[in-house]
Formats: structure tokens, sequence, C-alpha cells
């Protein structure tokens, strides 16, 4: 990450950490020895009240934020095994991905527990949560926006449109997949993660039931999108339209049949969104305004007309751009998120997400000395 090294700044902490500690601890006891004998007065007039309030203020916050950080990823965690069921070798292994992720990416190891917890909700297993968590927090880092959030829209999602947790597509895990896809749409086109989500709740259903793809829906969803159809808007407007094509409501499907589009297959399974939108455009092409507005509101109905008429209205420039983009979206989410952590700013965040990493294990050390045999308590 740029000139701005977090490799060297954690050496240095890793070098004078336990040093700096040990020789802190050992002073501060020396300090309270020596006023507890009856030479407070002295040394207190030598070095001043507010030194050692300083000092010992210092030390005080730190272990405050030691178990504060603890505690918050411990009750997180707690979380995810309620509503998982996780035990034994499987909540370890979430327990130690959460930490891993909160060590190496923007979030921190509580904020990767709570995105677990909505995959606990959605019904992924422990097995699911560790092959899809890193592919949501990349989406995340790249969207910009809360991580619980995007792991509740790519799990609701996923889930509409029948991508198994545990299933892959093109060499990646679904949810690898699913964030690649959204990153790639959101970057090439007029929406986000978040607006996509909200598309995804009035459309996803309709889709999955289809056998659409991913990729299909979010290429109508930025053409959409480009015309200021967004958010639940093009969502009622693009589950309108496949509604109506698929039960052929007022002559919808034969409109279509008309100009040679096939929306289902001589099996009776409907075909591509991305083949029937493709023919459509072709089909309209040579129509005037009258027409292919007569067309779109047979189709879609008066209320959804618009965003057929987004989608065939797109230059073909446009149109292909897009598509190509989301067709070659792998390692998407990864490379963007890459981009907007390449600086001061990323990297002291990471720094940050570091030493919560740290907190956190130095909670779970003290917790577990406290609970052995020979322990001294533990820190809560």
């Amino acid at each position: 990450m740029g000139d701005y090294s977090v490799k060297a700044v954690l050496s240095a902490v890793d070098r004078g950490f336990t040093s700096t500690l040990n020789n802190a601890g050992r002073s501060i006891d020396t300090l309270s020895g020596k006023i507890s004998s009856g030479l407070g007065f002295g040394i207190l007039t030598g070095i001043g009240q507010k030194a050692f309030d300083t000092i010992a203020g210092g030390a005080k916050s730190l272990v405050s934020s030691v178990v504060s950080t603890g505690m918050a990823f411990e009750s997180s965690m707690s979380n995810v095994q309620a509503l998982s069921g996780a035990t034994g070798a499987d909540f370890e292994a979430l327990s130690a991905k959460a930490q891993e992720m909160g060590a190496k990416t923007k979030f921190s190891a509580s904020e990767a527990a709570d995105a677990m917890g909505y995959m606990a909700m959605a019904g992924w297993d422990a097995k699911d949560m560790l092959n899809g968590i890193e592919g949501v927090m990349n989406l995340a880092a790249a969207s910009g926006e809360d991580l619980a959030s995007v792991s509740d829209i790519v799990t609701d999602a996923m889930t509409a449109f029948g991508l198994a947790a545990d299933g892959t597509t093109k060499g990646v895990a679904n949810a690898t997949y699913f964030a690649d896809t959204l990153a790639a749409t959101a970057a090439s086109a007029n929406t986000n993660v978040g607006l996509m989500g909200e598309t995804f709740k009035y459309v996803g259903t309709m889709a999955g039931s289809l056998g659409y793809s991913i990729e299909d829906v979010s290429l109508a969803i930025g053409l959409m999108a480009n015309r200021g159809l967004k958010g639940s808007m093009a969502g009622t407007s693009l589950n309108s339209v496949m509604t109506r094509l698929a039960t052929n409501t007022s002559g919808a499907r034969e409109a279509i049949e008309k100009l040679g589009v096939k929306f289902y297959d001589s099996s009776g399974n409907a075909r591509a969104l991305g083949d029937v939108m493709t023919e459509l455009r072709d089909a309209t092409k040579g129509m005037n305004n009258e027409q292919k507005t007569a067309l779109a509101n047979t189709v879609a109905g008066m209320e959804a007309q618009k965003g057929l008429l987004a989608i065939l209205n797109a230059t073909d420039d446009e149109y292909n751009s897009l598509a190509d983009s989301i067709k070659n979206s792998t390692g998407a989410a990864q490379k963007q998120a890459d981009v907007k952590m390449d600086n001061l700013y990323g990297d002291v965040t990471v720094l940050k997400s570091v030493w919560e990493g740290l907190s956190t294990n130095i909670y779970s050390a003290v917790n577990a000395l406290g609970k052995s045999k020979d322990g001294l308590g533990s820190m809560r």
C-alpha cells in the first residue's frame, strides 16, 4: 500500500510492544511502592501529581480499550453461535476467520462477526460462512457501504436467485461471484450496491423462479439506473415486465412473439433474460416513438413501461459496454477494495483493524488464563 508502510509500523510495534509494557508496569509498581512507603510526598513534589495521573490514566485507558474491544467481539461471536448452532471446531474456525478478516481488511473482527450473523440468519452453516465472508467483505469495502447491510443484501438475493451458499460459479464461491457482479455493475452504471439490494427485494424472487442469472438482471438494473430508475422503482418495473411476459397478462407475451421474440423455449422454460432483451432491442430498432411506447405499455403496463423503455432505448455502446463489464467481473470486488485502500487513509484504517485484533487476542488470552487452574482472574 503506497509509501506509508503498515508493515513497517507493525514491525516497530511488535519490537517494542512487550518491552514497553513491561517497563511501564515495573515503573508504575516502583512508583506506587515508594508512595505507599511514605516517600510519596517527596516523589509527587518532584514529578508532580499531574504526571503520575497521566501515566495511570494512560494505563487505564489501554486496559479499557482492550476490554471493550474484546467484549464486543465476544458478544458478536456469541450471536453467531446462537444463530448458526456452530460449536467446537466449527465455532473456533469461524472465530479465527473473523479475526483474520479483521486483521487484513478495513473492518474490525467484530464487524466481520456481525456479517456472519446475517449469514447465519439466512440459514448458512459454518462452511458456507467461511467460504462466503471474504467476498461479502470485499464488496462492502469496494462499495463503501455498511458491512452488515451488504451481508444482508448478498444472502437475501442469493437465496432469491437460487444460488447455493456452498456452490461455485466461474470457479469461485457463489458469494464471491455475486459480489463481483454487483461491484462491476455499480462501478459501470449510475447505481450502487444499496440501491441494487433494494431492487432485488422486488424482483429477486420472480427472477429466480424464471431461472434468470444475476448477470442479466444486473444488466437490466444498470440500464434502468442510467435513466433514473433505481431502487424499489426499478424492482417494481422489472418485476412487472417479467410477470406479465410469464403469464401473458394483457397479451404481453403474444406482443413480443409477433416480433419474433420467444419468451419460453420448446421445453416451456424461460429463455435467458439477456437473449430476450437483445432480441427485443433489435426487433424494435425500426419503430417510431408511438410504436415503441405502445409496445412497452402492452408488455410492461402503464406504470412499468418506462423501465422497459430504458432498456430498449439504451445505445448499443452503452448496452454492450455494461454487458461486457458484468461478464468480465471476476475479481472486481477485490480490485476495487484494494484501490480504495491504497492510500494513507487505507493504511491507517487497516492499522486500526490490526490493533483491534491485537486487543481481542489479549482479551482472549487473559480470559483463558483466568479460567485456568492457576489463572489470576478474567478481564470481565
